[in-house]
């Protein structure tokens, strides 16, 4: 495409980050979105895609997605990467925060220097490290034997790769989380407690020290409890009753039911609850698929991912495109809302909002179509139609396809 043309987005229901916009328009060029807003005349020979009043969204943002269809992140192969980004890019999910599961420190490195080499334009925006620093009580999927205590200072190592970490997850009662929490927020790496037993006090301490959002709510946190007739807190109440700090749901119909979603909602808003997959590698394979993520195993099992002796959750098996229906037309909150928790605000927390993560001038031209039951038809990464051919119908009209 020349600098000259470009492809106009015609007939569409926007889904902008505070409103729905009927018959309105979109102007793409360079990969880049030009104008966003009520229709207008399309710059003469520019492509036109008529998309006949369906909802366009941003391109989602997956700021925790573990995997897809057998792959994970966490091996040390470009393929994997590219293979697992393309799948979630054709489900909807065209920018991802790479999530690791826990392991060691070496195959932690490798797999993230494997990331790095993964080309341009083909890899996650950033990377997640979900471990190793967790507390083993609230550990869920992942191995006891490959957990660590951060005053081993091994983490330092980790620091190299600073500038394509975006995120880090860890239990901040850990014994050394304070000086892990300083480090990574000094580099701009938001710090996220999760998997962790955390008093009030603890999250506070760590709040100060610039921890600031918190992983999947009801999975693998410290919740009320009784200290005789006392009722203390826990991480969960903790963040529920916040007035700053940020969180995820994985509201996938499997890990929470509908009621859980509508109270986080309530609770912190769109603007500070962020909508995750937690995809892990068995997502897009058949049930009874045996998978292994990091140091940890699962299987695929009912519709989510179970960890091998199916005590707990191993990830889930769904793209956030799917979590994102579930929490629209299951947990009924609204679409414009529920879309923002999942584009714009989990773009702000991994501080990637300034390109992704909403429909407005200067963004990248990340676009996904649906139909009104949220099933994605299409979607565009960078101004590309992921489903185009190599020919352009020759009246240069094209109409978005039916699903």
């Amino acid at each position: 495409m020349s600098s000259e043309q470009g492809t106009a987005v015609v007939n569409a229901s926007i889904v902008h980050t505070d409103r729905l916009g009927d018959g309105e328009c979109l102007f793409l060029r360079d990969g880049v979105i030009e104008y966003a807003g009520a229709d207008r005349p399309p710059p003469i020979g520019w492509d036109v895609v008529d998309v006949r009043g369906r909802l366009v969204l941003p391109g989602l943002v997956d700021i925790h997605v573990h995997g897809a269809r057998g792959r994970t992140f966490n091996e040390a192969d470009a393929g994997a990467w590219y293979s697992i980004a393309a799948a979630h890019a054709e489900a909807g999910s065209t920018s991802l925060l790479a999530t690791l599961a826990s392991d060691s420190l070496p195959a932690l490195t490798a797999a993230l220097a494997a990331g790095r080499r993964t080309a341009a334009g083909h890899r996650p925006v950033g990377a997640h490290l979900e471990g190793p620093y967790l507390n083993p009580e609230f550990g869920g999927a992942h191995p006891a034997d490959a957990l660590c205590l951060p005053d081993d200072g091994a983490w330092q190592a980790l620091l190299s790769e600073r500038d394509f970490l975006r995120m880090v997850t860890l239990a901040p009662e850990l014994p050394g989380a304070d000086k892990v929490i300083r480090a990574f927020t000094e580099q701009n790496v938001t710090v996220s407690a999760g998997h962790s037993g955390a008093s009030s006090g603890v999250l506070t301490a760590a709040r100060s020290q610039g921890l600031r959002h918190v992983a999947h709510l009801w999975s693998g946190q410290s919740a009320l409890f009784k200290e005789g007739p006392w009722r203390r807190t826990g991480l969960l109440e903790a963040v529920l009753a916040s007035e700053d700090l940020t969180a995820e749901l994985i509201a996938d119909g499997r890990h929470l039911p509908a009621e859980l979603v509508r109270i986080a909602y309530r609770c912190l808003g769109p603007e500070r609850l962020c909508l995750v997959s937690d995809a892990s590698a068995g997502t897009g394979l058949p049930p009874d698929t045996v998978f292994s993520m990091g140091a940890a195993r699962g299987i695929v099992a009912d519709g989510v991912a179970l960890a091998q002796g199916g005590e707990s959750f191993c990830g889930s098996t769904s793209f956030l495109s799917d979590v994102l229906r579930f929490t629209v037309l299951e947990a009924r909150v609204p679409l414009v809302d529920a879309t923002r928790m999942a584009t714009a605000t989990p773009a702000r927390v991994a501080g990637i909002a300034e390109r992704v993560g909403s429909l407005v001038p200067g963004a990248d031209a990340d676009l996904v179509v649906m139909d009104d039951v949220l099933r994605v038809l299409r979607v565009a990464r960078r101004g590309r139609w992921l489903d185009e051919g190599a020919e352009r119908p020759a009246d240069g009209q094209e109409e978005a396809g039916d699903g």
